[in-house]
């Protein structure tokens, strides 16, 4: 009991990972505002269609992680986490493409095809996560400093700071992390990622 009379309730610790990770997903699950734009751009669609290819790329990634096994038990959980934020972010980004009168890809769509060498190892299979974290996270960075709708920069802003939360979850252990990352382009960041698509 609390000193109001009230029962008390359990308090469950947060760290800095379980609260960006939940303040992420959380403005996605919530349905962030992100308003529908009757005149969105070619470019606001361009980011918000390569955003849910690389969310269906992710998902697809944390699910043969998991599968593999490759990163242990200990990973398991990261590797959930980090599907579960994928298609929350691919509802979201589902959700801005329909606000902006566009139709978007399912998952159905795609047929992911990984290299060989890309999950057969531990390091591999982070090395893999990695490359496509750091692609993603760049054209989000980008996404969020050029866009025209306010909503869409917020909704890639937070984009952005899950995918990196997401790398840094999976990251290998010793691994210097950069401080201000280098946002891409489009046509860079679908570079980096065309060894994956097929």
């Amino acid at each position: 009991m609390t000193s109001n009379g009230f029962p008390s309730s359990p308090v469950r610790a947060i760290d800095r990972r379980r609260f960006l990770f939940a303040t992420a997903t959380g403005l996605l699950a919530a349905g962030t505002d992100v308003r529908s734009a009757a005149a969105a751009t070619d470019d606001d669609l361009a980011f918000a269609n390569f955003g849910l290819a690389s969310s269906y790329l992710l998902a697809d990634y944390y699910g043969r992680a998991l599968q593999t096994g490759r990163l242990g038990a200990a990973a398991r959980p990261t590797l959930r986490r980090g599907r579960s934020a994928s298609t929350l972010q691919a509802r979201a980004l589902t959700d801005l493409l329909i606000g902006a009168g566009d139709t978007p890809a399912t998952a159905d769509d795609f047929a992911f095809e990984w290299p060989a060498a890309a999950l057969a190892t531990a390091a591999a299979t982070r090395r893999t996560g990695l490359t496509v974290l750091d692609a993603v996270r760049g054209a989000y960075q980008t996404a969020s400093a050029t866009l025209g709708e306010s909503s869409y920069r917020m909704l890639f802003a937070s984009l952005a700071a899950s995918v990196a939360e997401q790398a840094g979850a999976l990251a290998l252990p010793g691994t210097g992390v950069e401080p201000f990352p280098t946002a891409l382009d489009l046509e860079a960041a679908s570079a980096a990622l065309e060894a994956y698509l097929g």
